[in-house]
């Protein structure tokens, strides 16, 4: 989805019908909110309307750091093992 001044944004729905969904939410917002690192997706917010729980995150294109090390077409990177060690 995307925010009113354009900012590209992910939204994961969370299941309001099991107490451990309402748990998870909970949870999961304490957790986020209190992390700062380049490396994690920031959490813009969150919405409790009527039985939905939706977590508002900053988006963050679908990779997966497999493909990343070992390569895939023109996504290779060029690492050296100690720094694919230290990963």
């Amino acid at each position: 989805g995307y925010l009113l001044d354009g900012t590209i944004i992910a939204v994961k729905q969370l299941s309001a019908k099991s107490k451990q969904g309402n748990r998870e939410f909970i949870n999961e917002i304490g957790m986020i909110s209190g992390l700062r690192h380049p490396n994690l997706a920031k959490l813009y917010g969150c919405c409790i309307e009527g039985n939905q729980l939706l977590l508002i995150y900053e988006y963050l294109e679908n990779n997966c750091l497999s493909r990343a090390l070992f390569g895939e077409g023109k996504v290779q990177r060029k690492l050296d093992w100690p720094t694919r060690q230290k990963i």
